[in-house]
């Protein structure tokens, strides 16, 4: 049977990746490697008819090379293949990092000699820089398999290089949560009363453990206490306590970050009630202390994990968005040698190909620009006066791809070019690429469908309005949707992270994330400053 793609001729490479999409998300969603390798599988078995297909990975505990999954292979025929491919072509491009191609009987081996595997194509899934396994089809026929294979063959690996990644975070993530569990299990909470009257703060024994304070060198008074604190912190702090004073009302709240004897800095969490007195002002503050250092720790991993999920999603996308200009820098390139040779005088012509050249490599450095800002960890980045037609291109640049192959529209208003926002560029690109996807998951089913991205302005405020065709969250889950963990997608297509944390990325930014409950869609806004405002100084607390 011919081995070209079921779909056509071998240059219709892309029709092949929009039939196969549900199946490649399935590989940048898989869980495990057996997950990983049945979806790589089902892609090749969808399209092609090889004779036999496998996935060799390379076990990185005991450093041997195992077939995951293979089709067209017996048990006893799977045994050999994997016993004997670290002596074969699975190890030879384990070793080398190169893909094994040949379309003849030349260097069969016995294995392959016995079931007349005449056609060989194997390629390597490398992973930061390391050849992790290896994607190998085989067929009777000679002269089975050509460069279009190889290209798709080869996209494959780099998608489940991805996808290995994304497990990876997946596991890791796995572990956060069992040490948080283990964390709250064991929680340790340090209680504190504060007399305000006397100005006197007790302390318990773990209280003085947390901040490394030696008991019989603490006073007891306010004054003590803030001598631990950072002094970037110290002000904000005092000015909380001042605002809770003249509220009398409600949980004090606060996080703050503390200077240890031993040099190390934690970040401490605070939530305290008020006990007022007879003239009704607060006379003592109950309350308790605990560390979250490693929590906040935790919680930026899960932020590049999710990170890693989203690009996994796009990965299809983002590769054909970068290979189509590429396309047009080859043909470009083609006609200016092609009138080079035939019509040297016809210079004006040139200078418009190459025009056309520059543009198109213009294009490309946009989708790697985004790509890269988007991938990296942001958190520790100052704020920038960044322009915000800028971001949302940007983002734009490696999603807008897949909105139009699943023919949903993507509306994007006006924005002034010299609108600034004082921000984590990165940060904010992945809420807007979070909050799309999302928008994109509610609509793909839908008959209407389209997603609008809207930008309002007051002289301080700026709001990003992204709606989409859907009719809006239901009541029952609008309390809960912005919740770690809350997601309304099937088991296995979300976290219920990235509301979670791009409400956290807001809030960073003195800002916030809210549902518009007026519109008559569902549409999510994001409300940013302009400037970040400087941390307030404040007079010493005062209680009245």
């Amino acid at each position: 049977m011919s081995q070209e793609l079921k779909i056509g001729k071998i240059d219709s490479i892309s029709s092949a990746l929009k039939e196969v999409q549900p199946l490649l998300r399935n590989i940048t969603q898989a869980g495990s490697i057996q997950e990983l390798s049945a979806s790589v599988l089902a892609v090749l078995k969808k399209n092609f008819d090889f004779t036999s297909t496998g996935f060799y990975f390379l076990n990185p505990t005991s450093g041997e090379l195992e077939l995951v999954e293979a089709e067209g292979l017996t048990e006893a025929e799977k045994f050999e293949a994997q016993t004997s491919a670290i002596h074969r072509h699975p190890g030879w491009v384990i070793k080398n990092k190169k893909t094994y191609h040949v379309n003849d009987e030349s260097a069969l081996q016995s294995f392959q000699r016995r079931l007349n595997l005449v056609s060989r194509l194997y390629c390597p899934v490398i992973f930061k820089d390391e050849c992790i396994g290896t994607i190998g089809v085989a067929s009777n026929e000679p002269n089975a398999f050509n460069d279009n294979h190889v290209a798709f063959i080869e996209f494959l690996c780099q998608i489940s290089a991805v996808a290995y990644e994304n497990i990876n975070h997946m596991l890791e993530l796995e572990k956060s949560k069992e040490r948080m569990h283990q964390a709250i299990d064991a929680l340790k909470f340090g209680i504190w009363d504060w007399d305000l009257e006397m100005n006197r703060l007790y302390w318990d024994d773990y209280m003085y453990d947390l901040y490394e304070v030696n008991k019989s060198e603490f006073t007891g008074a306010f004054e003590a206490f803030e001598q631990t604190l950072h002094p970037d912190d110290s002000e904000r702090v005092k000015h909380e306590l001042s605002l809770y004073f003249e509220r009398k009302t409600g949980q004090f709240e606060s996080e703050f970050r503390v200077m240890t004897r031993s040099g190390k800095t934690k970040r401490i969490a605070a939530k305290a009630n008020g006990i007022t007195g007879a003239q009704g002002r607060i006379i003592r503050l109950v309350g308790a202390n605990w560390d979250v250092s490693e929590a906040r720790e935790t919680e930026l991993r899960l932020l590049q994990a999710s990170k890693m999920s989203s690009l996994g999603e796009m990965s299809s996308g983002i590769a054909h968005e970068i290979n189509n200009p590429l396309a047009i820098i080859q043909g470009k390139s083609n006609q200016i040698r092609r009138i080079l040779s035939t019509h040297p005088e016809n210079s004006a012509h040139i200078l418009k190909l190459t025009e056309d050249i520059d543009h198109t490599v213009g294009r490309i450095s946009k989708i790697v620009r985004g790509l890269q800002s988007f991938s990296r960890d942001a958190t520790k980045d100052p704020f920038e006066l960044k322009s915000l037609k800028t971001i949302i291109e940007d983002t734009l640049s490696f999603c807008a791809i897949r909105f139009k192959h699943h023919d949903i529209e993507l509306k994007v208003g006006p924005v002034r070019d010299d609108l600034t926002l004082e921000c984590r560029s990165p940060q904010i690109s992945q809420v807007i690429l979070n909050l799309l996807q999302n928008a994109f998951d509610a609509v793909e089913v839908l008959n209407e469908k389209w997603v609008s991205i809207t930008v309002k302005e007051t002289h301080e405020t700026v709001q990003i309005l992204i709606t989409d065709s859907g009719h809006g969250i239901p009541n029952a889950i609008k309390e809960k949707i912005l919740e770690p963990f809350f997601t309304t997608k099937d088991v296995g297509k979300g976290t219920g992270l990235g509301l979670s944390i791009s409400s956290g990325i807001i809030k960073s930014h003195h800002g916030s994330l809210q549902i518009e409950n007026k519109s008559k869609n569902t549409c999510f806004v994001i409300e940013l400053p302009k400037v970040q405002k400087p941390e307030i100084k404040s007079s010493p607390v005062t209680r009245s």
